[in-house]
């Protein structure tokens, strides 16, 4: 996978300066390096657009070296990645899906030393090259698979850090615990002879009681959105800390970090009211309805639930909560009439919650331009009913 030539100067300047071609009709055209296959090189400006957008300022420089394309899917984001950072504390940590080593270069900078485990030669090797290349001394890269490193070695650790593949052995993507390589939850035992900590990372698309079922020492669950996207779950587990665990939802964004938590138990217990729409409609981010706190979220902000189905809320007073915020203008009855009357031939910006028709299928039916200020919610209230929710916008 490495490629020594790749690292001349005048080839990097050939990186470079092909940044933003179209790489089909670069790789059919041809490159002037007769000793460099195409592939490398259109691994390479790929790797480099991605990390424009997802590694930097860690990865995004001239001299960094990138694996085909596959193996940049599942690595974290620069901002995921510190956050991960934030979590843990201590002496030793190792990685044991060590990957690219965008992880585990920001448990770096919170640990003395780091352990990065990855089977694959190649990759291995520029991990090694890059983590030189940034003058990162912490990290230790280490060809092997984590797992038998683990069984093969005496040494203890404050944190295990493990990524578990998301693809089979056919490169199919999986999300389920035990479809993942390794399957995590049959190695806990392993684990917890080596430490007292473990973060696991896993798909976005995970059940969160399945895995609180699987993990069995769940102690955290961090549900962690970029822009309002959930991108993964971050699952801290701690030996003999046999507690409920605790949610915490965040969501980055550029101008500010939305949190929100809540113990998992609790949330069966809290009592909810249930109300038509009054003047505020609230809808919480991405990372509140991943966790299913829909309940815990009502409480701890006063606020209303149009639906037990609908995840949206709605109170007489504007409050300061994780999400988007809304005044409500009119409310109707999902009526075609009425509805014709109001919103067909206008632009709107449509949400459907609880809602037996799509945003594509409403649009076409009702000819509803996508765009403008009003914020269309079609939903389900609190007597059952579909309803029509016309609003505007409230920004912070």
């Amino acid at each position: 996978m490495f490629h020594a030539s790749l690292l001349e100067k005048e080839v990097q300047a050939f990186i470079e300066e092909h940044l933003n071609d179209d790489l089909q009709q670069l790789a059919l055209k041809g490159i002037p390096y007769k000793n460099i296959p195409v592939s490398k090189i259109i691994d390479q400006i790929t790797g480099r657009k991605i990390a424009k957008n997802k590694f930097a300022p860690v990865f995004d420089r001239p001299g960094i070296l990138f694996p085909p394309k596959i193996y940049l899917e599942q690595t974290s984001s620069f901002q995921t990645a510190c956050y991960k950072a934030s979590l843990v504390s201590g002496k030793s940590l190792i990685d044991l899906t060590g990957g690219l080593g965008i992880d585990t270069f920001s448990f770096s900078t919170k640990m003395e030393s780091v352990i990065h485990c990855e089977k694959n030669s190649g990759l291995s090797e520029i991990a090694r090259y890059n983590f030189f290349q940034i003058q990162q001394t912490k990290i230790n890269c280490l060809t092997v698979d984590g797992i038998r490193f683990l069984k093969e070695n005496q040494l203890l650790f404050d944190w295990i850090y493990i990524d578990p593949s998301r693809r089979d052995t056919q490169k199919k993507k999986v999300f389920l615990l035990e479809d993942c390589e390794p399957d995590v939850s049959t190695n806990l035992d392993l684990f917890f002879s080596k430490t007292n900590q473990i973060l696991i990372k896993t798909s976005p698309l995970l059940d969160l009681s399945s895995g609180i079922r699987s993990l069995r020492y769940v102690y955290e669950i961090h549900v962690v959105a970029v822009d309002n996207e959930v991108k993964e779950l971050l699952w801290i587990l701690k030996k003999d800390k046999l507690v409920s665990p605790k949610i915490i939802t965040v969501n980055i964004n550029k101008s500010q970090t939305q949190t929100f938590s809540f113990v998992w138990d609790e949330e069966i217990r809290v009592k909810t009211e249930f109300s038509p729409i009054k003047k505020y409609l609230f809808e919480p981010n991405a990372a509140i309805m991943k966790s299913g706190g829909f309940k815990s979220f009502a409480k701890a902000y006063s606020l209303l639930k149009l639906h037990p189905n609908t995840h949206l809320y709605t109170s007489d007073k504007l409050k300061t909560m994780p999400g988007r915020s809304f005044k409500v203008i009119e409310s109707i009855p999902f009526d075609k009439k009425i509805i014709k009357v109001k919103l067909m031939h206008q632009k709107a910006n449509i949400t459907t919650r609880n809602f037996k028709m799509s945003v594509e299928d409403i649009r076409k039916k009702f000819d509803i331009a996508d765009g403008g200020n009003w914020f269309v919610f079609f939903t389900t209230n609190c007597l059952g009913k579909p309803e029509v929710l016309i609003c505007e916008k409230i920004t912070n």
